[in-house]
């Protein structure tokens, strides 16, 4: 899978099932030795910690769709060069149990095997996610 188009495709396709919450779908993208990491420091949050392996990246994939519903999803650009690509989107992103939101703009490297996602490296605003899964101030 070199060509632009396959790849720009499978990309959108997997943020699609993310927005809407489809973690089967979703998981078909991943190959089955995927690697994903939340870029941050790793050594302070665990949800930054890379995890190896399609299981541990559908746990993974599994909490954040039940805490994280997002909106108004945008791509913003997609850059692929062989078999990896960089892809920059904007969402509004709710934090479920407390319900608040704010606009997030994610840059996500991505490697891909077989078709599939091979590695995903997500950097986002990880101050902007303490704000809106810090717990209620009464």
């Amino acid at each position: 899978m070199t060509e632009r188009s396959e790849i720009k495709g499978l990309i959108e396709k997997a943020y699609a099932a993310r927005v809407k919450g489809d973690l089967d779908a979703l998981m078909t993208y991943f190959h089955p030795d995927c690697r994903f990491q939340l870029m941050g420091a790793a050594e302070r949050e665990a949800i930054c910690r890379p995890l190896e392996g399609c299981v541990a990246v559908r746990g993974q994939m599994a909490e954040f769709i039940g805490a994280f519903r997002f909106t108004n999803f945008e791509t913003l650009d997609v850059v692929v060069e062989g078999d990896r690509a960089a892809y920059h989107w904007q969402a509004d992103v709710t934090f479920v149990p407390t319900g608040r939101t704010e606009t997030f703009q994610t840059l996500d490297l991505l490697s891909f095997e077989d078709g599939k996602v091979r590695s995903l490296a997500q950097f986002t605003d990880t101050a902007g996610v303490a704000r809106i899964t810090a717990a209620a101030v009464s």
